[in-house]
């Protein structure tokens, strides 16, 4: 279970984009927020709950594999980068680096890093179990710990607070803001993780690959049987 290599980061980037995946599928970044969410947060949430949300809404998002082992791969490499980013928040939270990308402005041609993409992916995390979150939101050391997240994605805003998004140099400074607010919010939860005896490594094991049972609930998401999905014959859905 270790960490992405670079490449491998690219082969999960290239598969969330390609055909095989439908439009409401989460791109890498936005994929790397949900993670993170569900890392750092006050509970452990099965994967049966948020790996369907991976894909979109609709059961009919879910994925086209080629092969079973493809599918195989894919959950794979899902549920290694979940582990990689467990991992640095267990052994150097302040040091977190999270999949973000720059853009260029086309008005002054220069580049800056927008963590946009990454927030709304974060919040989609909070989401799936909001009510766990609002110690959290009802703290104010917390709500400020979250600000620069919120901000950067949230509809309801105050006027005060637009006026801190509006240029993308005020956006860049909320994205370069984010692994400090991270690291406040997993030393926020970690009395609550340690009371409820729980573990920031969501999966733990030897195997390169994780096996699926025959009657196990299809690593896509799409709430079938395996065999009766990506271990039919037909591997189509």
């Amino acid at each position: 279970m270790a960490p992405l290599s670079d490449e491998e980061i690219d082969e999960l980037g290239h598969f969330l984009c390609s055909d095989a995946t439908s439009d409401e599928t989460m791109v890498l970044e936005v994929l790397d927020g949900y993670l993170t969410a569900l890392v750092v947060g006050p509970t452990t949430v099965m994967p049966s709950l948020w790996l369907p949300r991976v894909w979109g809404p609709a059961e009919d998002d879910a994925p086209e594999f080629e092969t079973t082992a493809q599918a195989q791969r894919i959950l794979e490499l899902i549920l290694r980068h979940m582990n990689g980013i467990a991992w640095s928040f267990e052994y150097d939270p302040d040091g977190q680096v999270s999949v973000m990308s720059a853009r260029i402005n086309p008005k002054d041609r220069h580049e800056y890093l927008d963590g946009e993409m990454w927030a709304h992916g974060f919040m989609e995390g909070v989401a799936l179990c909001r009510r766990d979150w609002e110690p959290l939101i009802g703290d104010p050391a917390g709500r400020e710990a979250l600000r620069p997240i919120h901000l950067l994605v949230a509809d309801d805003v105050t006027d005060d607070e637009m006026s801190l998004t509006r240029t993308p140099e005020q956006r860049k400074k909320l994205s370069e803001a984010i692994p400090a607010s991270l690291a406040a919010i997993h030393r926020f939860w970690l009395p609550y993780r340690e009371s409820m005896r729980e573990h920031p490594v969501v999966v733990s094991g030897k195997r390169r690959q994780p096996k699926v049972g025959r009657n196990d609930s299809c690593p896509c998401g799409s709430g079938k049987k395996f065999k009766k999905c990506c271990g039919s014959k037909a591997l189509i859905h």
